[in-house]
């Protein structure tokens, strides 16, 4: 029997696989070759978007160097009140925190004699009470005894601080010690921030064996209501730049240990470069910049400077 039949041998089979292999291979190297080139197509139609940014110009200001150095307050009018005998408190006229007049009876105290003889016919006669009287006026700020406490010769028994007579103690490095200047102000600042004056009264003659440093006394130029022993901080100009060329703190960057200082210049609207600066005074929100020499048109980065490139596109801020 003649059958047309083609005899189909396997290394004809295995070829044929081969083939088709090729053509997927193929087809998906093109597809993934033309969607690669797309997208990148589309990025470059596309640019990123820059880093938003707020920008400003340098001022010309009038800037000061100001030392701060630590004083407190004291009251220089202050009585201590003391006992001239031992006995027994057995009234107390007065509260702490108590405007006291002179002449006001603070205390009256029975001695401890005339205790001892109350049964007797001469602890009849005599009471044995004497009273204590405040000799100024102020206000009583310490009281250490009340009514039925025992005291004895010379015990502390009250503190009265005239309020008037407040003033601030400086101690100033004896280097400094010249720019303190007798009836001149100088600002000082509380610990909550808020600021007054006040002028030098008295420089005391005598320096400081441990520290080397020299006393002043300075009267605030204003009734200021403050406790004694409140730590202040008061501000010495040392240096005044009449046109300083100043940017804001929030422009300038450092490294980590403060060696170096650059800010971020505008080239354009959309470009900022990287500018190595030297630092001068330093006022609450300006820095003044010695070099490079700086121009008031020139814009810099106030805001958002901070881990910037050395070259960095930018949006600015509306």
């Amino acid at each position: 029997m003649n059958l047309n039949t083609k005899k189909v041998f396997p290394w004809q089979e295995l070829s044929f696989s081969i083939m088709i292999w090729l053509l997927l291979a193929t087809s998906l190297i093109t597809f993934t070759l033309s969607s690669c080139g797309k997208k990148e197509a589309e990025e470059s139609e596309t640019p990123l978007k820059g880093v938003e940014v707020s920008t400003g110009n340098p001022v010309s200001v009038k800037m000061n160097e100001y030392l701060d150095l630590n004083a407190n307050t004291t009251f220089l009018s202050q009585e201590i009140v003391r006992a001239t005998f031992p006995g027994f408190i057995t009234k107390t006229d007065k509260n702490l925190g108590d405007q006291v007049k002179k002449g006001d009876r603070l205390f009256s105290i029975k001695t401890k004699e005339a205790s001892a003889v109350d049964s007797t016919e001469l602890g009849k006669q005599f009471n044995g009470i004497v009273n204590v009287y405040a000799r100024t006026n102020g206000i009583l700020t310490e009281l250490s005894y009340q009514t039925g406490d025992y005291v004895t010769e010379t015990d502390r028994l009250a503190l009265i601080v005239d309020p008037a007579s407040l003033r601030i103690l400086l101690n100033v490095p004896f280097q400094y010690s010249k720019n303190i200047v007798e009836s001149a102000s100088f600002p000082i600042r509380l610990p909550d921030n808020k600021e007054f004056s006040a002028r030098v009264e008295k420089k005391l003659p005598s320096i400081d064996v441990v520290n080397q440093t020299q006393s002043f006394i300075l009267q605030p130029n204003s009734e200021i209501n403050v406790p004694a022993n409140l730590n202040l901080i008061v501000k010495i100009p040392l240096k005044t730049i009449v046109n300083a060329i100043a940017l804001p703190k929030s422009a300038v960057v450092t490294n980590e240990t403060e060696s170096e200082f650059w800010v971020m210049k505008l080239l354009n609207d959309s470009i900022a470069v990287k500018l190595d600066v030297k630092r001068g005074i330093e006022a609450d929100s300006l820095v003044q910049i010695t070099e490079p020499a700086l121009s008031l048109n020139d814009r810099f980065i106030t805001e958002g400077a901070y881990g910037l490139p050395d070259t960095v596109k930018i949006v600015i801020k509306k």
